[in-house]
């Protein structure tokens, strides 16, 4: 029997007996589609008519055609496909499929028996052999949609039970809006395997992310697959020795020999499954402790990996400032606000295109919020304050997405949105959107600090917005807060990167030499590397409890809960301060200018310096308002500054 046939999984008649209600007394029913016909004036708004186009099923066996057309009929329904690349895409690689199966497999009648990851070899030399100029891959990826789609159409058993799950049917997995594959696919997992697989993964599924499972499945397939090879009879891993796993090792490292983060990070997936499933009580688990089978010290520089903090990739504030400049001719343009709330909130992209356009934005008498679901962390509702101007951004965003939306092309009211083709009803692919960043690097020459072009990655603008966060001032607890992390370890990452990169400012700023003023009235060159010797202030290091306030006589060094009646203004407390009606200028210009620094102080989380500039504006609007009122205020009196009585015909 030929390997491609699948015997197993027949044609359901009730179903075929579906297709055939959805397509009978329809356009769809005909064995010629003529794309010229009014018909299709719906389904073409705004694309070229055709003239003389047209699609045949004549030659097609007759359960294939009815199952081709049902296909097409649905996805043009949906209008996940537009008329002109059913011509373009499908109508000759259907002809060809055809004729493909007539000649090397003419048992085959219905998708439904097509062993695919097996024909498909076949397929792809068959194409080639024919001449034919287009991809492969392009061959490859129609047939695979159509049969996933029949496979998934005919088999009615529950989801955990099948070889290959949809998880757009499983409720509790999570996927992004912006992702393509929903599949997890066990058909490479040996058969013996399948089931401990399969609970495995149903476990992982309710508390990982897709990407990571996916990529778990990925190092489980390789492992089982090895132990399917070295012990062919096993249906369990209870006999599993360390003389599996060293081997399992040496394959698995001759195999990948670059020992890139993600190869190691596979390793360490297949020794978290061991132990997992032992932990779990697996009667198909190992007998011996997995710490006795898989040693940590066996995943290659597992140990001597840079520390997280210096894997940070943020972006120079040089390369920000280039962006920012050219940021209006990114294309296509609908990139240009997803990139915008990227800088100004730090989100991860998958959380920014998960934006809805008609719950996004919130206002408080403090201002306007970005809110939005923080997916990795599970926050419902997040809420970070943003300026008028990305507010505007985004509301315009909105309310042309609420103006397309239906539905049907919008069901989950994405900020971000495709209202057409493949991709209706999702959010853009974020890998368009770096490649259009990339594409912007290169046409106008955005560098780096060495000159090199500059690589946009959009997890950086996450890391260069907490890097930004602590540089203006704001403590460790409000970042926590405002990029959502789960704990503070999290965060701390960032204030270790401002460690370095104020080190690196600071030697940058005196490389060409830093002198001090000797008591002689001399110049002295200061070596950097003697530093901490010198009697030089080194204001990065100025510790935290410090107010470090700049006086006319010198630098204030006081602790910040000490209070001082001489810091801000002494005169204004004072009984001797006399002051009239013509210095109210002056006195309001002092108010605007203590209003902006308690706001700025807000903004940087300076609680005890807002705090006592709001004691200050406080004394300046007590004054104003008697200077207001045409007096004048002199604590003192009258008596304290002039004659007045019998005094004053003394002084005649």
């Amino acid at each position: 029997m030929n390997l491609a046939y699948n015997h197993q999984l027949t044609p359901d008649f009730g179903k075929a007996k579906d297709m055939e209600r959805f397509i009978s007394g329809n356009y769809w029913e005909k064995d010629i589609w003529n794309l010229n016909d009014s018909f299709w004036n719906d389904y073409s708004a705004g694309q070229k008519r055709f003239t003389t186009r047209r699609i045949t099923f004549f030659e097609y066996p007759q359960l294939l055609r009815l199952e081709i057309k049902y296909y097409l009929a649905t996805r043009l329904s949906k209008k996940t496909i537009s008329p002109s690349s059913l011509w373009s895409d499908y109508q000759f690689m259907l002809k060809y499929f055809i004729h493909f199966l007539q000649e090397a497999y003419p048992q085959v009648n219905s998708f439904s028996e097509i062993m695919i990851e097996e024909m498909l070899p076949a397929w792809l030399d068959y194409i080639a052999l024919s001449g034919r100029k287009s991809s492969r891959q392009g061959y490859r990826a129609q047939i695979y949609q159509l049969y996933l789609f029949f496979s998934d159409f005919y088999d009615t058993r529950d989801e955990y039970e099948k070889d290959i799950w949809d998880c757009r049917k499983i409720p509790s997995v999570d996927i992004p809006v912006h992702a393509t594959n929903h599949l997890i696919n066990f058909t490479f997992i040996p058969p013996a395997f399948q089931r401990l697989a399969k609970k495995y993964i149903k476990t992982r599924l309710t508390i990982c992310a897709l990407s990571t499972v996916r990529l778990e499945l990925d190092a489980i397939t390789y492992f089982l697959q090895f132990i399917a090879d070295a012990e062919p009879k096993w249906t369990n891993l209870r006999q599993l020795t360390r003389r599996h796993i060293e081997n399992f090792i040496q394959q698995y490292l001759n195999t990948f020999p670059s020992k890139t983060r993600r190869q190691l990070d596979k390793l360490l997936s297949t020794r978290n499954f061991l132990l997992r499933i032992q932990q779990f009580n697996y009667p198909e688990s190992p007998l011996l402790p997995v710490p006795s089978l898989f040693f940590h010290e066996d995943i290659p520089l597992f140990g001597t990996l840079p520390p997280k903090s210096e894997r940070i990739k943020y972006i120079p504030d040089g390369v920000m400032a280039q962006l920012k400049e050219h940021l209006e001719f990114l294309t296509p343009s609908e990139f240009i606000p997803v990139v915008i709330i990227l800088i100004a909130s730090g989100w991860r992209i998958s959380d920014v295109l998960n934006l809805r356009y008609d719950n996004c934005l919130e206002y408080t008498e403090q201002g306007w919020y970005l809110k939005g679901d923080i997916r990795k962390t599970r926050t419902i509702g997040h809420r970070i304050p943003i300026s008028e101007e990305v507010k505007v951004v985004v509301e315009s965003v909105a309310q042309i997405a609420q103006q397309k939306s239906t539905e049907t092309n919008n069901p989950r009211h994405l900020l971000f949105n495709r209202y057409s083709g493949s991709r209706m009803g999702m959010a853009p692919d974020p890998h368009r959107i770096s490649e259009a960043l990339n594409k912007l690097a290169q046409k106008f020459s955005i560098v780096d600090d060495l000159g090199n072009l500059y690589h946009f990655k959009l997890h950086a603008f996450r890391h260069t917005k907490g890097v930004e966060l602590i540089n203006n001032g704001m403590s460790l607890v409000h970042v926590q807060k405002w990029m959502a992390h789960m704990s503070p370890e999290m965060t701390l990452v960032y204030a270790k990167v401002l460690d370095t990169t104020l080190r690196k400012s600071w030697e940058q700023a005196v490389k060409n030499g830093l002198f001090k003023i000797t008591a002689s009235g001399q110049l002295k060159q200061i070596d950097i590397s003697g530093i901490e010797n010198e009697d030089l202030i080194e204001w990065e290091y100025i510790r935290y409890n410090l107010d470090a306030v700049r006086m006319p006589l010198g630098f204030c060094m006081k602790p910040k809960k000490q209070d001082c009646f001489t810091q801000l203004n002494p005169c204004l407390t004072c009984r001797n301060l006399c002051t009239t009606p013509d210095f109210l200028p002056q006195y309001e210009l002092e108010i605007q200018e203590t209003k902006m620094l308690i706001e700025r102080g807000k903004a940087q989380g300076r609680e005890v310096w807002v705090e006592k500039n709001q004691h200050l504006l406080e004394r300046y609007e007590e004054i104003v308002t008697v200077l207001r009122s045409g007096q004048t205020r002199h604590l003192a009196g009258k008596q304290g500054r002039e004659y007045v009585g019998k005094e004053r015909e003394n002084v005649k």
